[in-house]
């Protein structure tokens, strides 16, 4: 049966807090993938691949997840076992982070895009530029929640590219910059001509 997930990481936010999501989810995704036999489509968002997970030297601009993450066809169970054994083994400082799982009602196997928005939805007061949520709408299947994350992946890129690595990770459906980051409006005009969308 057809299933979209979503789990989010509950914390305060902090571009701190923002870095160490990404660095988790990271994390996560490769558990998923090496001992669950979860595949990269799988992960709707943010994008995921060989490349953002591999963690070698130089491919830091394409790793870039953080709060909210987006699964097709993954047991809420498989979530919470993966996310219980990354928590309890402290080795990212993890202790005071708690999470939400939550499953998306599907209509034909579609998501509403306003369902995906609103958990995207994060706390204004950090720097950040683009939204995801906001390039979805009506009714979205799995295959376009991907490709839009593999759009924002590129946007994402090119920002931490643009900001010389001032990116503090992903938080809801935006991207987070850091206080060192002086270029949001250019980057913020970089998303529109990446997607489209304001």
């Amino acid at each position: 049966m057809e299933t979209i997930t979503g789990l989010k990481f509950v914390m305060e936010p902090s571009e701190r807090a923002i870095q160490r999501c990404s660095e988790l989810s990271a994390v996560f995704f490769s558990a998923l993938v090496q001992r669950h036999n979860i595949t990269y489509n799988q992960i709707l968002y943010p994008y995921a691949d060989a490349l953002s997970l591999c963690g070698n030297p130089g491919t830091m601009s394409t790793r870039i997840f953080g709060t909210h993450i987006l699964l097709r066809g993954v047991e809420v169970q498989v979530i919470t076992n993966v996310m219980e054994e990354i928590l309890s083994s402290g080795g990212l400082g993890n202790s005071a982070l708690s999470y939400d799982v939550v499953e998306f009602r599907l209509y034909d196997g579609a998501a509403l895009a306003c369902d995906m928005a609103e958990f995207l939805c994060g706390e204004e007061g950090l720097r950040s530029v683009g939204d995801f949520g906001g390039m979805l709408g009506g009714f979205v299947a799995h295959w376009r929640i991907r490709e839009c994350a593999r759009v924002f992946a590129s946007f994402s890129e090119m920002a931490y590219r643009r900001a010389k690595g001032a990116v503090c990770g992903l938080y809801g459906g935006r991207l987070v910059l850091s206080s060192e980051c002086d270029c949001a409006e250019a980057l913020s005009e970089i998303f529109t001509q990446k997607t489209g969308c304001r």
